[in-house]
């Protein structure tokens, strides 16, 4: 099924949900009350999906999502950076509304968050992974704890293989792991716990993937290992993760690490769809998948029909993958 929409206008779309189904009798609120699951992921552009006719690209979760649910097919970022797209979907509104201009800008403490209002109607919410909208530590304003979330693991940024994450705003903990794989087993545990308080939930949950520095597993790194050896005539510029540094590396490796790290979050986000499954708990489960900008320009260079990349206003700057399943 096809549709066009903005990440904004999902946002509201939910909020109106939930004021709808906080008006219903109370005997009849935990059986009428949707669980909601946002996904985002970090750089992660519209054509970067097997849906969406990548060459290599292998995403068959995503790709099962889009076939079964809502596929949007002109989805778009609130804003073609990261930080403004974060708030808007936390909040529905506009980033010069809110006071998020650009990447690494807090958001204002006095916003009102969707964490905000689905509390008022019953919910129990956290925040798994990358943050970006203000500091995660719990004195913060901006915290995710700040912003209306009982819980949070989290990173101020992006991450990677093992990542470091604040858990509640205490000080930061290496947890061992693919990184997306981390957070989505952090994000069963809460729903787990909200099933025992017989609690409808919302979690947001904002992965590393696929932002530069790149690493992969080596059976993920393996799966791309037939990229054509004609990339490596293309050099691109990027951030080691060995030393933090910008370096200059061959595009076609530089890929195989990418698309490894796309089809890690791809599996995981089938982790979580599966025990939702087994837990009957996916029919009145609203998931929805999107990207927070276009990608970036190390990696736009397979073939991409849209105009741009990150940080631009064009196409290739704001249209990401947009999915949405919620079989009830």
């Amino acid at each position: 099924m096809k549709t066009e929409l903005q990440s904004k206008s999902i946002a509201l779309m939910v909020l109106a949900a939930s004021f709808a189904c906080s008006n219903a009798p109370k005997e009849d609120k935990k059986e009428t009350l949707p669980n909601i699951i946002l996904l985002m992921g970090d750089d992660h552009g519209w054509d970067e999906t097997g849906y969406n006719g990548h060459p290599f690209v292998k995403t068959p979760v995503l790709d099962e999502m889009a076939a079964g649910g809502l596929r949007f097919d002109r989805f778009y970022s609130g804003h073609p950076t990261c930080s403004p797209t974060r708030g808007s979907l936390l909040t529905g509104r506009h980033p010069n509304r809110y006071g998020t201009f650009a990447p690494n800008w807090s958001m204002r403490p006095e916003e009102i968050s969707i964490a905000h209002i689905l509390k008022n109607a019953g919910y129990v919410s956290a925040h798994f992974g990358k943050w970006h909208v203000g500091p995660v530590k719990k004195e913060s304003p901006t915290s995710p704890g700040a912003m209306g979330f009982d819980e949070w693991l989290s990173h101020d940024n992006f991450f990677e293989m093992d990542p470091v994450l604040s858990r509640n705003g205490e000080a930061p903990e290496m947890i061992k792991g693919e990184g997306s794989e981390v957070i989505i087993d952090e994000t069963i545990r809460f729903i787990e716990k909200t099933q025992k308080e017989n609690k409808p939930f919302l979690t947001v949950v904002w992965f590393g993937s696929p932002h530069e520095p790149y690493s992969g597993l080596p059976e993920d790194l393996a799966l791309y290992e037939n990229l054509p050896d004609s990339l490596n005539n293309t050099t691109v510029r990027l951030t080691s993760n060995e030393t933090g540094e910008n370096v200059v590396r061959p595009l076609r490796e530089v890929l195989i690490e990418r698309y490894a790290e796309i089809t890690a979050m791809d599996r995981a986000i089938g982790k979580l769809r599966k025990y939702l499954t087994e837990n009957n708990l996916k029919e009145n489960t609203l998931i929805l998948y999107c990207g927070d900008n276009g990608t970036c320009a190390s990696a736009a260079h397979t073939g991409s029909t849209l105009r741009e990349q990150k940080a631009s206003m064009y196409d290739g700057g704001i249209r990401v993958p947009g999915v949405l399943e919620w079989p009830a």
